[in-house]
């Protein structure tokens, strides 16, 4: 709590702090509003902060090799290399898709969230590079308003994608927006029906107590889309950071990681003008400390 109040000044801050024995029984959230309005979400039901001194927080197992399948969509194509790079050196097997149509990455993300796969693999991650808005994502062929990006999270819930149940799913997503992309409201339910439907086959029922939206970690930027126009600034600054704190801080919880990140993003965006700035915002609810180092 005091890191983040540190790093990203003029926050006011609301949460539920209604806990029992050091840990809450449901996903809660803490939120940080900045001056810009920008806002972060960030889970504290095992943060950490609260727990008596005699108990150990609890760490994800992370020694599955791979650690697991790391799926990147990337729409622009202009930080493709280092992210394979980065999420290969940290054990992440990785299954890129570049330029693929809208239609395209319905049937790419639902293939990869019913793989069986994941079963024998401690974790999950996603990167998503397109055109877009805060809540949707475009291809190549930018049809209609895009695909909803609460649609991809929803496949990976314990419910529609039960391989993954109880381990940690990690997405990084770096949006730019569109002209079209204040129209998405309207037209991006149609995207967002019940998704527990995902799988011809009804699901059938599990006796587990883990909440089915636990354990994701959604790391969500947008930036104008004037970035792109320039050649020499069309990589972007928040992939890039973000590639930087993945590999040289890896044996460190990872959110304390993305928190020094923002306070990398919020330093550039002090420097910059209205258009050149990044909006980045993290919501987890991680139940555990998650180191990305093999532990």
């Amino acid at each position: 709590m005091n890191t983040l109040q540190a790093s990203l000044p003029k926050l006011s801050i609301k949460y539920n702090s209604r806990l029992q024995n050091g840990r809450s029984k449901e996903p809660r959230f803490v939120e940080y509003r900045d001056s810009q309005r920008t806002l972060v979400k960030t889970s504290i039901q095992e943060s950490g902060a609260f727990l008596p001194p005699h108990i150990r927080e609890e760490t994800y197992r992370m020694q599955s090799k791979p650690l697991g399948i790391c799926l990147i969509i990337d729409c622009i194509g202009n930080d493709t290399k280092y992210l394979q790079e980065t999420f290969t050196s940290l054990g992440y097997h990785i299954q890129l898709f570049l330029f693929p149509k809208s239609h395209d990455i319905t049937q790419i993300v639902r293939r990869y969230a019913s793989m069986a796969q994941h079963q024998d693999y401690d974790s999950f991650a996603c990167v998503l590079v397109s055109l877009g808005g805060s809540q949707s994502m475009m291809g190549r062929d930018q049809v209609h308003s895009g695909f909803s990006l609460d649609h991809v999270k929803n496949m990976f819930t314990g419910d529609t994608c039960p391989s993954l149940r109880g381990k940690p799913k990690l997405f990084f997503i770096q949006n730019y927006e569109s002209l079209g992309s204040q129209l998405e409201d309207s037209s991006l339910e149609v995207d967002g029906p019940s998704i527990k439907n995902v799988d011809s086959k009804p699901l059938q029922p599990r006796h587990c107590t883990t909440h089915p939206e636990a354990d994701i970690f959604w790391s969500l930027c947008t930036a104008d889309v004037s970035h792109l126009e320039k050649p020499s600034s069309s990589s972007s600054v928040y992939l890039q950071k973000l590639s930087q704190q993945l590999k040289q801080g890896r044996r460190r919880p990872l959110v304390d990681l993305h928190v020094e990140l923002m306070d990398k993003v919020y330093a550039w965006n002090s420097g910059v003008s209205s258009k050149e700035k990044y909006s980045l915002s993290l919501q987890h609810t991680l139940r555990k400390k998650l180191i990305l180092a093999p532990t």
